[in-house]
């Protein structure tokens, strides 16, 4: 399939290396309203860099595009690439407020297909995690722990303006709700979500937010993140900022499981009274993007690690709804 990139910013940067290594798209056509980043992305890709985005939309050869756009402006270009009946691949938050997601999934319908980058997609940690909680050897996961450390967002003009992004948990700890809804494996029964402004009053946007999510048969995840510190900032040109991590899931019998390295090479390590284990991860064995190519030809389910316009929707309702719901 041919594949137009729209926003040639900060997201195309990380995923150039799963395009190029891609054996089922060609990227034929960019644009960007920046001509320097147009034509960056042009020489990078080996494609046509367009004028504008209509005229990519108008290209018959372009099968698909990458709508690598801020979630403020995801809505209308998603309404013009269904009107082009160019299938879709774009990436989170799938838009800025919960209406705007709602307006997407009713465009979209069945027109055309649509699947969405998570930080999960295409990760082998986590689809390894999945096959280990799907085949319950070491239990059923029941504690999901996920805190995030990192700098506000300096490199975009709205990432920390609540009308249209959010704030942290939008803008990043979503990545982690959605992990934990493909990883628990059950629907949500309840979450609660709390915000605060620690140490940054000139923020639009609160710098500290903690969701507690309760699955059904006694699943639970807590996942926080904070901009409160100043941690280190390597450049404004895109994320490249310090960050610390901490994450670790524990199973109904007791096993705790983490990531670590050995050897150089990363494993799951597994432990539970004193007795430790490494399994390795699973072998990619097709970038997502050929999967996801092979499930538009074939009109079959989005592959696994590629969350569905209905996930994405949901993950924001959960985010912003007040009530069980939500909030």
């Amino acid at each position: 399939m041919n594949l137009g990139v729209v926003g040639c910013g900060d997201f195309l940067r990380w995923q150039l290396p799963g395009i190029r290594a891609s054996a089922h798209l060609n990227v034929t056509g960019v644009y960007d309203p920046v001509e320097e980043k147009a034509g960056r992305a042009a020489t990078q890709l080996g494609a046509r860099r367009f004028s504008s985005y209509e005229s990519l939309l108008s290209d018959a050869a372009i099968d698909m595009v990458a709508l690598f756009v801020p979630p403020m402006v995801r809505l209308e270009s998603v309404e013009k690439a269904v009107s082009a009946g160019k299938h879709i691949i774009t990436t989170k938050p799938l838009a800025s407020n919960v209406p705007e997601a709602r307006k997407i999934c009713e465009v979209v319908g069945s027109r055309v297909r649509v699947g969405v980058i998570y930080r999960r997609t295409g990760d082998r940690l986590m689809d390894t995690l999945k096959s280990i909680f799907e085949a319950e050897t070491y239990g059923k996961l029941a504690l999901l722990k996920m805190d995030w450390l990192h700098h506000y967002p300096q490199w975009n003009n709205w990432a920390l303006d609540p009308e249209k992004n959010g704030g942290p948990f939008m803008d990043a700890m979503i990545h982690n709700l959605n992990i934990s809804r493909y990883l628990m494996g059950r629907p949500i029964e309840e979450s609660s979500l709390l915000s605060l402004n620690l140490a940054h009053p000139d923020l639009a946007c609160c710098d500290t937010e903690r969701m507690t999510v309760r699955f059904v048969e006694n699943g639970v995840a807590d996942l926080f993140i904070t901009w409160a510190a100043d941690l280190a900032v390597y450049g404004l040109e895109g994320n490249d900022r310090e960050h610390m991590e901490q994450f670790f899931m524990v199973t109904d019998k007791g096993w705790l499981l983490k990531p670590d390295v050995v050897d150089d090479r990363p494993v799951i390590r597994v432990s539970r009274a004193g007795e430790r284990q490494a399994l390795p991860l699973l072998e990619e064995s097709a970038t997502f993007y050929d999967l996801y190519v092979e499930a538009v030809l074939r009109d079959t389910p989005n592959p696994a690690t590629l969350p569905t316009l209905e996930e994405a929707r949901e993950d924001i309702e959960r985010i912003t709804l007040p009530g069980p719901g939500g909030n």
